[in-house]
């Protein structure tokens, strides 16, 4: 009976040492590993500019510029024109925002281009499509001569990206920038 008394008293006090040795062990001090972060690029619809009378090639091209200047931040992803669901058919027609939401498309940017002898006219409206209305300060007009088409793409861009991101626009200015490739 002692020898069962012992082992009953040898089992329980083994049983409690092992159960108390993992309460009292100290942990080592978690460690945080802190790397790059990764930026995901905000999805953006740049449709073909309208041509409102003889501005064809402008209003291709000045929508292009547009598209690059802002994808060439890293902020931004253009949007194919392929996974349009609607098109815009004029500067003032209503927009259908859940075919933008439905491409994911936060924004909308929608302008119309007219030349008349030397003279060019860009008119733009950056939408947040997520609440359906155009950005305050993002619905804007320029105007000067076709040799000055580019400069205007780029002023556009800069409204948009300043609105967007809060930071001032750079790309109508006139500084060069070169990188390695």
């Amino acid at each position: 009976m002692r020898a069962a008394l012992r082992t009953l008293l040898a089992l329980i006090l083994g049983m409690t040492l092992t159960g108390v040795t993992p309460v009292l062990a100290q942990n080592a001090p978690p460690r945080i590993v802190i790397g790059p972060g990764v930026i995901e690029p905000m999805p953006i619809a740049i449709p073909t500019f309208i041509d409102e009378g003889g501005a064809g090639e402008y209003a291709r091209e000045i929508g292009r510029v547009v598209q690059s200047d802002l994808e060439g931040t890293g902020f931004f992803r253009t949007i194919g024109e392929e996974a349009y669901i609607s098109r815009i058919t004029g500067f003032d027609s209503p927009v259908a925002f859940e075919d933008w939401k439905a491409i994911n498309a936060q924004v909308l940017i929608t302008g119309a281009v007219s030349v008349s002898g030397d003279r060019i006219t860009v008119k733009f409206r950056a939408y947040d499509v997520f609440n359906g209305q155009v950005m305050e300060g993002a619905a804007l007009q320029f105007a000067g001569t076709t040799q000055g088409w580019r400069r205007m793409a780029h002023k556009v861009a800069d409204v948009v990206y300043s609105k967007i991101t809060g930071e001032g626009g750079y790309f109508d200015s006139r500084v060069v920038f070169v990188s390695e490739s």
